[in-house]
């Protein structure tokens, strides 16, 4: 039986990294959603790369919102929810400001336990990896009668269709969605100039919106040089785009990604 959720005050925070210029000589290109970069593109600059943001799409609020505030009312009473990402408590929290579920809440890594500390609930995390294959073994979903998966419009569902096949009522709640960007003339003309550009790509959306971003000749040109994504299910993706060097990081976090990033060149 899942615990309810509680009010907590927010603890300390991670201590600074120390940054060294590990990453010198190396030219990146992040592909997060516009407004989602900048702190990543620092932490990759601070270590001397050069790095050209390329955001395929702009997360935005559901154009619903008195509808998204019942659901997530709704919502409220499940046994177990479980907040994808940061950008799903963003949401939600920008709608209800005081919504505070009665159950269990499981939070896909630590900056969203972070982030859920924030508004003053405690979430667990998955014992060992962030994906939703290490949330699935979370034993809070062993046998819940009922679970709310916080996501964005056209996320993977793969949680929610394994807990179905338990038998569990379990669905997707889309807090937010997506909306394409065009790429901007000048980030492509610093690609270009780029020696040796290589992609860095936590999402599915976003790897499958590069081709038409980036141009046909400009993504086969990327596809040639390493990719480094946030799992495996993306690499399997990756390979079968023409992208023949993918390295997987531990997870989608920053962290994860620049420690990919440093043990390859």
């Amino acid at each position: 039986m899942t615990p309810p959720s509680k009010r907590i005050n927010l603890g300390a925070m991670n201590g600074a990294e120390n940054d060294q210029p590990t990453l010198r000589g190396r030219s990146l290109v992040l592909t997060r959603p516009a407004g989602e970069n900048r702190a990543f593109a620092d932490r990759l600059r601070r270590r001397g790369a050069q790095v050209v943001t390329l955001a395929p799409f702009r997360v935005v609020s559901r154009n619903d919102p008195a509808i998204l505030a019942i659901a997530l009312r709704a919502a409220a009473n499940a046994d177990v929810l479980v907040f994808a990402s940061t950008l799903a408590v963003r949401h939600v929290f920008a709608l209800l400001p005081d919504w505070l579920p009665r159950g269990g809440v499981i939070a896909q890594g630590p900056a969203t336990a972070q982030a859920l500390a924030a508004h003053g609930i405690a979430a667990e995390m998955p014992k060992s990896g962030f994906r939703s294959e290490e949330v699935l073994l979370h034993p809070w979903l062993a046998r819940p009668r009922r679970v709310v998966r916080l996501t964005g419009a056209g996320g993977r569902d793969w949680l929610v269709q394994r807990l179905r096949e338990r038998g569990i009522d379990a669905a997707d709640l889309a807090v937010y969605e997506r909306s394409p960007c065009a790429a901007r003339p000048d980030s492509l003309r610093r690609i270009d100039a780029m020696a040796q550009p290589q992609l860095i790509v936590s999402s599915r959306d976003a790897l499958l919106a590069l081709p038409a971003l980036l141009g046909s000749e400009r993504w086969l040109r990327l596809a040639g040089e390493t990719l480094y994504v946030s799992s495996d299910r993306l690499a399997a993706l990756a390979r079968g785009m023409h992208c023949r060097d993918v390295v997987v990081a531990d997870s989608a976090r920053s962290v994860d990604l620049v420690a990919a990033i440093e043990r390859t060149r």
